[in-house]
């Protein structure tokens, strides 16, 4: 039974202790939440004839951009293109470069390949030209017009057979 009482007695001292502990934090002053009515009453005063203060617009001088001058590739060479049945992006060749379909370089975007067309759609990054371009065709930008590459020459073309 002793051992019960100091228990007891422990008990009440801690809770007492704890107790008394937050009665003194609570004790100190936190500070003022709310104006005075005095500072309201200035704050009051000053709402009501403060000018609105509105920034002033500067005005930036008006530079006047020279154009850059439209850079074309030489010329635009579809190679070739694979479509795919799968649902993943073709890939097109132009100009020696493979390309994903609906993407770009910095020559040519290249769109998206249609399922019953044989044509690529490009366009020219230099001047937003768009082309319909078969494979093995070029186009000249200087000429405007669609040509039918040829890289190999032909027999015939050029050049002699046999030690004449």
């Amino acid at each position: 039974m002793m051992k019960s009482v100091k228990s007891y007695v422990l008990k009440f001292v801690i809770f007492n202790l704890i107790l008394f502990s937050q009665i003194t934090f609570a004790a100190e002053p936190i500070g003022r939440l709310f104006t005075s009515p005095t500072e309201r009453s200035n704050l009051n005063y000053l709402r009501q004839t403060k000018k609105l203060i509105v920034p002033a617009k500067v005005e930036e001088p008006v530079q006047t951009l020279e154009a850059a001058p439209i850079v074309l590739p030489d010329a635009v060479n579809l190679q070739g293109y694979v479509k795919r049945n799968d649902g993943k992006e073709g890939t097109v060749w132009v100009n020696n470069q493979a390309l994903q379909e609906n993407s770009s370089n910095k020559d040519v975007a290249v769109g998206s390949l249609s399922g019953q067309s044989n044509r690529v759609p490009i366009k020219l990054s230099g001047n937003g030209k768009r082309l319909n371009l078969k494979a093995g065709q070029e186009y000249d930008p200087e000429t405007n017009k669609v040509r039918e590459a040829r890289h190999h020459a032909a027999q015939g073309d050029s050049g002699t057979i046999g030690d004449d």
